[in-house]
């Protein structure tokens, strides 16, 4: 029970980070001050952002949240 709640509220986390990334990535594209940067700064960010959340997945999925929290609410 405990795990499905967690479960949960981390993947609306990492729903509200992929916004916040699209977000990010419609206003690098949209007011670039250098036009020939548009590119670079978008793909540097796309792998950035890409890299930290696979890291985070990883990271999450390795936690045995039964050891954590052994009672169940």
């Amino acid at each position: 029970m405990t795990s499905a709640i967690i479960l949960v509220f981390y993947f609306i986390l990492v729903v509200v980070y992929m916004l916040a990334s699209a977000f990010i990535i419609y206003h690098l594209a949209t007011y670039t001050l250098n036009p020939e940067m548009k590119v670079v700064m978008i793909s540097l960010f796309s792998i950035i952002s890409g890299g930290l959340l696979f890291s985070n997945l990883i990271l999450f999925f390795s936690i045995n949240w039964t050891v954590l929290f052994p009672n169940n609410f």
